[in-house]
């Protein structure tokens, strides 16, 4: 991801994004995409409404950069 100092309030990642999508039993689901296309993370869950999935990616966007690393190796 390259780093950008646009923005309010810090700075701005571009190149990865969020993709939302409707699955086959027509849940929303999302995934987050590098900047080089390969998938770091999913939902692992559908969601019932695409609004709730999109609140999904909003906490995740809010709560990501302080979550705490539990290393269960």
């Amino acid at each position: 991801m390259r780093r950008s100092n646009k923005g309010k309030g810090g700075d701005v990642y571009t190149g990865a994004k969020f993709e939302l999508y409707e699955d086959p039993e027509g849940e929303f689901r999302l995934r987050l995409i590098a900047s080089k296309g390969q998938m770091n993370a999913n939902s692992g869950k559908g969601y019932k409404s695409k609004d709730s999935a999109k609140s999904g990616i909003e906490s995740l966007k809010k709560n990501a950069a302080t979550a705490a690393i539990e290393d269960k190796s």
